[in-house]
């Protein structure tokens, strides 16, 4: 059976997995969510928890099923797990003050670890979100222990197009009233530090990790925003923000027909209509509809005036290369 892009319908999460969210994934984003909607799994195999094939031939099939069917010419290599997982979220209220683990710490669970990226897409005036620890005087635990952690918690205002690097061990939350693209390592372990006080209908509060959380927090990890450096490209430029040893994050800036490189499985998004071409047919996309584009579908390109979001696994020695005295202008890219 011939590749083709694959438009994949997302697994949602919502009610009481997620408290903090809200309806704008339906509202704004065209999802076909249930009210209180956090998270929408765009393209995901997580068990339990895998986006679904919605177009051609495999209709129906979820990611687990085609990476079976199809292999390394679906994913470009044969990862013990698949690698990324990308999400949409909408956080209507505060998400809890939480940290993610290394591989080496998750392993003992099963998991892989957790680094992310964010790409602001919307959000209300003045919203913060938590981006580390402010320096501290005393250790973690300590300020755990005695209920100051609101105090050390280092804030910055977001605006639509901010972007942000989340490394395993680095403490984070999102103010309510943003709405974000988000890729990260293929893993649902998320130690929860504080949840606000927030409770369920019957008074219950969601379960804290605090001991995990201080094995793997990293107190000194402050980052500021990541500008990224960009290049052109034809039929348009492409722009960088991060290549670690997990995920490349960019935004296609298209205008007129940018060709797309193979050998790579992709994960576009595309930002306002588009048109995405390959050898065999074409798709049209809906806007904050993701595409799964497979790693060996060659000759494949994207017609258009305006902003495809990208994400794949890293070549970061390729990348280096080509930008040069750029690269440290890309998060993760130069050790």
């Amino acid at each position: 059976m011939e590749l083709y892009p694959l438009v994949m319908e997302p697994y949602f999460r919502h009610g009481g997995e997620t408290p903090w969210g809200g309806t704008m994934l339906r509202d704004a984003f065209g999802k076909s969510s249930p009210d209180l909607t956090g998270e929408s799994l765009e393209i995901s195999a997580l068990p339990g928890m895998e986006s679904i094939v919605r177009n051609g031939p495999h209709a129906g099939k979820t990611l687990p099923a085609m990476i079976a069917l199809w292999g390394e010419r679906l994913t470009g290599a044969n990862f013990e797990k698949f690698p990324l997982l990308l999400k949409l979220l909408d956080v209507e209220d505060r998400l809890s003050v939480q940290v993610h683990p290394d591989d080496a710490y998750a392993a003992s669970e099963g998991r892989l670890g957790k680094t992310e990226a964010w790409i602001i897409l919307n959000c209300d005036p003045d919203v913060k979100i938590v981006y580390g620890l402010e320096p501290l005087c005393e250790p973690l635990e300590t300020i755990l222990e005695k209920g100051e952690l609101e105090s050390v918690l280092h804030t910055q205002a977001v605006r639509p197009g901010d972007v942000y690097y989340i490394p395993h061990g680095m403490v984070h939350s999102i103010g309510g009233g943003v709405q974000i693209y988000e890729i990260q390592q293929s893993s649902d372990a998320t130690y929860r530090f504080w949840d606000w006080n927030r409770v369920d209908a019957n008074g219950r509060s969601r379960e804290l990790h605090t001991r995990q959380g201080l094995d793997v927090t990293r107190p000194d990890l402050r980052l500021d925003k990541i500008p990224g450096t960009t290049i052109l490209r034809k039929g348009g430029s492409q722009t960088y923000y991060i290549a670690n040893e997990n995920f490349e994050l960019s935004r296609l800036n298209v205008s007129g027909e940018m060709p797309l490189p193979s050998g790579r499985m992709l994960f576009l998004t595309p930002t306002c209509p588009i048109l995405l071409r390959y050898p065999g047919g074409e798709i049209e996309p809906a806007p904050f509809d993701s595409v799964l584009l497979p790693a060996e579908l060659q000759g494949a390109s994207i017609v258009g005036e305006g902003k495809v979001l990208m994400s794949t696994v890293s070549d970061r020695a390729a990348l280096r290369a080509e930008l040069g005295y750029r690269a440290p202008d890309v998060a993760g890219l130069v050790d």
